[in-house]
């Protein structure tokens, strides 16, 4: 089977080959393809296109959701739109500063002020310019065969960026003290969000994946998540129902795995505080990941296939599963760890699972 047919199908619970290799290598692993810092990678779209080709010719059996995209700062794009600063750093991810919402009124505020474009503020005007850029030089033979640039559309965080627009810790404290403004922010932040993937559709098109992280759900009760979190992610993934549909959270919810089943998606990544075996018991997700990615780093390749064999021989049985990393690769993985997964899923993950 070729590699997106069978991370489709796998996804489904259909029949496949082998278990699908899917794994997040972004900036923090790629920059080491130029041997550029990180401030160098992300200011450079041609640096970015070259690293994205090179891992696929690198390793054509794995599945990366992030390939096709730039990288930009992607992450940032709800709190930056409504007037924070995206501070940059020598070696490592940029973040913000300047929350605007920092008192209840500020939310008011912000509303009244009308609902800017997409196409046009920060963070999501540099990332649609980027994939613009992308559509047109990203190899048309690797975009058809893994679905990359306009196959896929990850619009990034939705419930935690509007968090990160007054800080966790308001964001956290307003859902007891002023629900209603929490709702009321969560509307607006929901729409522009919607906007911004109105704005992706117009230059990649209707989606075939569609890739959502947030990571809010790990951070609440299972009531909160019910009344803060799920709708807004489900508002999301209900506007796109022929897409196979991916929630990226490698926080810990196993308190509450009968409500992550209520999400519209279609697939997990979790992280290594959720056993991807309760995943597809108690959910209806097919399980994706996942070996903790710092660990890895530390560990030699051999000893990293070997957790990888025992995930495999536990979560593969029965399908719905994806082999990979409990969220992001972390920076310092190698070659050889990415191997490594390659090498246990020839080994041990060939269907029907069973001892290699």
């Amino acid at each position: 089977m070729r590699v997106l047919e069978r991370i489709l199908a796998a996804a489904k619970g259909e029949e496949v080959d082998k278990v699908p290799v899917a794994l997040v290598a972004y900036s923090q692993v790629l920059k080491s393809v130029h041997g550029v810092n990180e401030y160098e990678y992300l200011h450079s779209l041609d640096l970015q296109l070259e690293a994205k080709v090179e891992f696929i010719k690198m390793f054509p059996e794995v599945w990366n959701p992030l390939i096709g995209m730039p990288e930009c700062g992607h992450g940032w794009a709800i709190p930056v739109a409504f007037g924070a600063k995206l501070v940059w750093f020598e070696d490592r991810p940029p973040f913000i500063e300047g929350y605007p919402i920092k008192e209840p009124e500020d939310v008011d505020r912000i509303i009244e002020a009308g609902m800017p474009d997409p196409r046009e503020v920060g963070v999501s005007k540099v990332f649609l310019e980027g994939l613009r850029y992308f559509t047109k030089r990203f190899p048309r033979d690797l975009m058809e065969e893994y679905g990359y640039v306009e196959g896929i559309m990850d619009p990034e965080i939705l419930v935690e960026g509007a968090a990160l627009a007054m800080g966790y810790d308001k964001f956290l404290i307003w859902m007891r003290k002023y629900p209603e403004t929490v709702h009321k922010w969560l509307r607006f932040a929901t729409e522009f969000h919607i906007r911004y993937c109105e704005a992706i559709e117009e230059v990649i098109g209707k989606p075939r994946i569609f890739f959502l992280p947030d990571h809010m759900a790990s951070m609440v009760s299972k009531k909160y998540f019910e009344e803060f979190v799920l709708p807004y992610l489900n508002k999301l993934f209900n506007r796109y129902p022929k897409a196979l549909k991916i929630w990226h959270n490698e926080g810990c919810v196993k308190h509450m795995l009968d409500a992550i089943d209520k999400l519209k998606a279609d697939v997990w990544q979790c992280g290594p505080g959720d056993d991807p075996v309760r995943v597809k018991e108690e959910t209806h997700l097919a399980a994706w990941g996942n070996i903790h990615p710092p660990w890895i780093v530390g560990a030699t390749p051999s000893q990293v296939e070997e957790e990888c064999k025992k995930l495999i021989l536990r979560a593969a049985p029965g399908g719905r599963f994806w082999l990979g990393t409990g969220g992001g690769m972390a920076p310092g993985t190698s070659p050889w760890h990415i191997r490594a997964f390659i090498r246990a899923v020839e080994k041990y993950g060939v269907y029907p699972i069973g001892e290699g």
